[in-house]
């Protein structure tokens, strides 16, 4: 999918021009003919490229064919197949340029071809306007020349780097009669598609279904009830496994989405989860985002919440206070772990968020509570996840506990996973309500 930006830009009926930059490698190609697969449906486009073999998988769009040594025989075969185009189709011709420098370099028998480039480019921008058609040309010359001023469209491929992990970004440099909500966005180019990430966001469906649970793939391991995540994992979350989530500035809660289908499969298998939740969010208000997925019968009982709360309010059957003083919590704590798992069983699935316990018990106390917990999940079938932020203390001490690490970020909007312990590349998070349930796609950034 092309940024909706660029889908905007070629949707006016007069032919526009896009400058197609980035160094070698960074998807240029491909990235065009995604532009192609959403404005070329009937067969409109040409596709000019001296440099790419036409048997290959891109030779599915028109070329031009001949051998032409010089701008004028080019422009008239060109100006020959635009006839058959608008003799053919009501859309206006797209016309696409790959790259621009190789072009010059066969349409001049010159050495000097940087000069024929000058001359080629005015040639193909007069005659795409005079044509109404659009025009796409592709260079690897990254810096600015006068070609920026001419078009009315520039974007500009990178590969980032985030955490000795490759991203890549297309820039929108430029747009002219096009509105940017966003100037950047990461894209992927996995099965070898150009794949750019709208922002994260979470909808909930007014109709919601409780899904069929994953049974575990395989008999050491619990499902994350991710199918994508499961496979990363090699089969799920390991029993007797502690597993941290490292949440980074500006992700917010966005985080919990990896983390709600492992809930809601983990009570519609009949098991035990118990919840200390992070800052910021309620036992009842993850109520509300687990419930309309489970059912009240596979929620009550097999679910309990613990905060710190005054014992005179009015408790909902499914939250355990916490009166504040960490010793007497984790007495409380253990005590109706062990009550749901002779009810239920194993494996329980304890979520802790760190963050709310270093602010509620201090950070220099909490440190031999977690290793102790690390240490009994790690002989036991439990299966621990603690979730640390940005610039707590405890996170450096915690993740030399955890057997497997993982770290979510916000790049341009768009939420990010990947494995530390496992070291995995970058995946982007997807989520969607399709069925009436969470359906998260973890798509690798290639």
């Amino acid at each position: 999918m092309i940024p909706g930006e660029v889908r905007e830009f070629f949707s006016s009926q007069f032919g526009k021009s896009l400058l197609v930059k980035g160094k070698p490698g960074t998807g240029k190609t491909t990235f065009v003919f995604g532009v192609l697969d959403e404005v070329c449906s009937e067969g409109n486009c040409i596709y000019i490229s001296p440099r790419i073999d036409k048997s290959s998988e891109y030779g599915k769009y028109p070329w031009i064919e001949g051998d032409f040594t010089n701008n004028e025989d080019f422009l008239r075969m060109l100006a020959s197949r635009i006839k058959v185009i608008w003799d053919s189709s009501e859309s206006k011709p797209v016309i696409v340029v790959d790259s621009i420098d190789s072009l010059s370099i066969a349409t001049t028998r010159s050495a000097d071809w940087e000069s024929n480039k000058f001359e080629l480019e005015r040639l193909l921008f007069d005659f795409s306007r005079k044509v109404n058609a659009d025009l796409i040309m592709i260079t690897e010359q990254t810096g600015v020349t006068s070609l920026d001023y001419l078009v009315d469209g520039v974007v500009f491929l990178d590969i980032a780097e985030i955490s000795e992990r490759d991203i890549r970004k297309i820039n929108l440099l430029k747009m002219r009669g096009v509105e940017l909500s966003q100037s950047r966005y990461p894209f992927t180019l996995d099965g070898g598609k150009f794949n750019s990430f709208e922002p994260f966001t979470v909808s909930y469906p007014e109709q919601t279904q409780v899904p069929q649970p994953f049974h575990d793939p395989i008999e050491s391991k619990i499902s994350t009830g991710i199918r994508d995540f499961d496979s990363i994992l090699g089969g799920g979350y390991q029993k007797g496994s502690f597993n941290l989530f490292e949440i980074t500035s500006g992700v917010g809660d966005s985080f919990y989405s990896l983390l709600l289908p492992t809930f809601i499969n983990h009570l519609n298998m009949g098991r035990g989860l118990l919840s200390m939740p992070t800052e910021g969010t309620s036992v009842e208000t993850e109520k509300r985002m687990i419930s309309p997925f489970t059912g009240e019968n596979h929620f009550h009982g097999q679910f309990v919440g613990f905060e710190i709360r005054d014992l005179k309010g009015r408790i909902p059957t499914y939250i355990e206070p916490f009166s504040g003083n960490i010793y007497k919590d984790m007495d409380i704590f253990h005590k109706v772990k062990n009550d749901v798992m002779r009810q239920y069983g194993s494996p329980i699935l304890d979520y802790i968020g760190l963050d709310s316990m270093e602010y509620n018990y201090g950070w220099e106390n909490i440190g031999s509570i977690i290793g102790q917990i690390a240490s009994i999940t790690k002989t036991t079938e439990n299966v621990v996840l603690a979730v640390t932020k940005y610039g707590q203390r405890i996170t450096e001490t915690v993740a030399h506990m955890a057997t497997t690490h993982w770290k979510f970020e916000n790049v341009d909007k768009t939420l990010v996973m990947y494995g530390v312990v496992p070291k995995t590349g970058i995946f982007a998070v997807k989520m969607e309500f399709i069925s009436g349930y969470p359906q998260i796609s973890l798509i690798p950034m290639k």
